[in-house]
């Protein structure tokens, strides 16, 4: 029987996924586990494996294309095996009466029978011999957006060097050669070819030769945003406008927390950071405060208490933000914490960050401390309770009742919480014992 390739479900909260590029075409033999396509989802990419052995047929999806999960790929089929029809093994969408599309009028129908000719017209001419430029013609080989890339580009196919098996031309390939100069506008005429009599100096009043004029104007530019910053816009705007946020901010005093970085900068090579220890005793500190690392369901009107501290780390990229995470960070020794966090901050910078190091979090940690900000507040990571936003370490002066004053090396951080989850009172409690934490810190350790 044959194997269906889907788009997989890699979490509760993915619904879709682009592809990339397929690493295989139609008719190759594949084995169990290897990799067959990219993908992106809403939080990084990577390959999708055969979850079959045999040949690759009635391939489906285009580069660039969004499905969502559950779509069938492709079928991975035993030598002389059939592949099912696809309209027997796809659901027909129901209407509002429980009917199937069956029941559509043949007006309805026509188009779609239409479309399907152009579909099937377009892929016999995808394997149409190209042109070169000597007049000879060869068979190429080319997914349907890198044919469309390249002909928006002015690139011929012939120049190009397909990276996929028998030389399939991606449209990774068409992106990386450089398109063709637009054709030469009209030449402009030089000023010393102009008569001076063809322009009478009454014709252009002195005002109107100062004013730009609407042409002048420079047009607004625009910059699509990459996948990860438009859903994490989605995601942050519906968390803003569900999630009945309040917010705690403290001033810490890391005096003590500072001696013991300190300490650990003489005796290792690679000491912990300020955020590492913070993230230490934040982990820690939640153990006793279960509320606030816990999630709240709406649909069941319930509380979700997670049994460990999965701890995430907001990180800036080049794409937008990510936000990895340490799991059962409560349980983590200092010595482990420590490389396993900058470890996965290097990994969402440089693009290698897997989808499960980037789900499952339960509490997040944001630092802008390093940028210069004193304080901010932070939109939490729904379906999180809350989050802890982290500005820079500061020296301020604080007045001692013995008649003097007195330098305290502080950092400000703003606990934003859910309404639904905890009241005041819980994240007041929770940001006075992460002060106990960070000044006894030997109970820490």
């Amino acid at each position: 029987m044959a194997t269906e390739l889907k788009v997989p479900t890699l979490g509760m909260d993915m619904e879709e996924a682009t592809i990339l590029r397929w690493l295989v075409e139609e008719g190759t033999e594949v084995s169990k586990g290897d990799p067959v396509l990219e993908i992106e989802t809403d939080k990084t990419s990577f390959e999708v494996e055969a979850n079959g052995s045999g040949e690759i047929r009635s391939l489906r999806g285009e580069e660039g294309e969004t499905l969502p999960v559950g779509t069938v790929l492709a079928y991975i089929t035993a030598p002389g095996e059939e592949v099912p029809d696809r309209r027997e093994t796809e659901k027909a969408p129901q209407d509002g009466n429980g009917r199937g599309s069956d029941s559509a009028s043949a007006s309805q129908q026509a188009p779609k029978r239409a479309t399907q000719q152009v579909h099937r017209t377009e892929d016999r001419e995808k394997e149409e011999p190209e042109p070169a430029a000597n007049g000879t013609r060869r068979r190429l080989r080319a997914s349907p957006a890198a044919r469309r890339a390249a002909k928006e580009r002015g690139i011929s196919l012939q120049e190009i060097s397909g990276s996929g098996p028998g030389g399939r031309i991606y449209l990774s390939d068409v992106l990386e050669v450089a398109p063709r100069s637009p054709e030469a506008a009209p030449e402009e005429v030089a000023p010393e070819e102009v008569a001076p009599e063809e322009v009478a100096p009454e014709e252009v009043a002195p005002e109107e030769a100062l004013s730009p004029g609407p042409a002048a104007e420079e047009a607004p530019m625009r910059e699509k945003l990459s996948r990860i910053r438009r859903v994490g816009a989605a995601r942050t705007a519906k968390s803003f406008a569900e999630v009945p946020h309040f917010y705690l901010t403290r001033d810490l005093e890391v005096e003590r927390l500072l001696e013991l970085r300190g300490r650990l900068q003489e005796k290792l090579e690679h000491a912990p950071s300020l955020t590492d220890l913070l993230a230490l005793a934040t982990a820690r500190t939640l153990k006793a405060h279960p509320r606030l690392n816990a999630s709240y369901s709406q649909a069941t009107e319930e509380l979700e208490l997670h049994p460990h501290v999965n701890l995430g780390l907001a990180v800036a990229t080049e794409d937008g933000l990510m936000v990895p995470v340490l799991k059962k960070a409560e349980t983590m020794p200092l010595g482990e914490l420590v490389p396993k966090a900058r470890e996965l901050v290097e990994r969402a910078r440089s693009g290698k960050i897997t989808f499960a190091e980037l789900t499952g979090g339960t509490f997040t940690i944001s630092n802008l401390g390093m940028m210069g900000i004193d304080s901010f507040d932070a939109v939490i990571n729904a379906p999180e309770a809350a989050i802890l936003a982290v500005g820079k370490l500061r020296t301020v002066p604080e007045w001692q009742q013995g008649g003097e004053w007195v330098a305290r090396r502080i950092i400000t951080v703003t606990l934003s919480v859910d309404h639904r989850v905890a009241d005041g009172a819980d994240g007041a409690r929770f940001l006075g014992d992460l002060q106990a934490a960070i000044t006894d810190w030997e109970l820490l350790l």
